[in-house]
C-alpha cells in the first residue's frame, strides 16, 4: 500500500511538474526524462533482485523438502505403521484435490450458464 502511495504521488508530482514546465527549456526536461528513465530502472533492478533472491529461496526449500521427503519414505520403509499413515494422509489429500476440483468446475459452469443466459 505504501508503494502504490508512493507511485501515485510521484505521478502526481511529475503531472504537476509537467504543467508548470510549460516555460523550461528542452534541455532541463530532458533531464528531468532521464532522471525518472534512471530512478525506473533502479526500481525495476530492485524489484529483479528481489525475484532472484525469492528464486534462490524456493530452491533451497525445495532441495530441503525432497531431504525431508527422503528420510520419511526411509521411515515409512522401516514400519508399515508409518507406510499406512502416509497412504492414509495421501489418500485424504487425493479426494480434498477431486472435491476441490468438483467446486470449481461446478461454479464455473454456473458462471458460464449464467452468462450466456444475460
Amino acid at each position: 500500500m505504501r508503494e502504490h502511495a508512493e507511485l501515485l504521488s510521484s505521478v502526481r508530482d511529475d503531472i504537476n511538474e509537467y504543467k508548470a514546465s510549460g516555460s523550461m527549456s528542452p534541455r532541463v526536461q530532458l533531464l528531468r526524462e532521464r532522471a525518472a528513465i534512471h530512478g525506473s530502472i533502479a526500481h525495476i533492478d530492485d524489484v529483479i533482485n528481489q525475484a532472484q533472491t525469492t528464486r534462490a529461496v524456493l530452491g533451497s526449500q525445495r532441495t530441503i523438502f525432497g531431504d525431508v521427503q527422503g528420510k520419511v519414505k526411509l521411515l515409512s520403509d522401516k514400519f508399515p505403521i508409518i507406510r499406512g499413515l502416509l497412504g492414509s494422509i495421501r489418500r485424504r489429500r487425493s479426494r480434498d484435490t477431486l472435491i476441490l476440483s468438483a467446486v470449481i468446475a461446478a461454479c464455473t459452469l454456473f458462471l458460464i450458464i449464467y452468462w450466456l443466459s444475460k
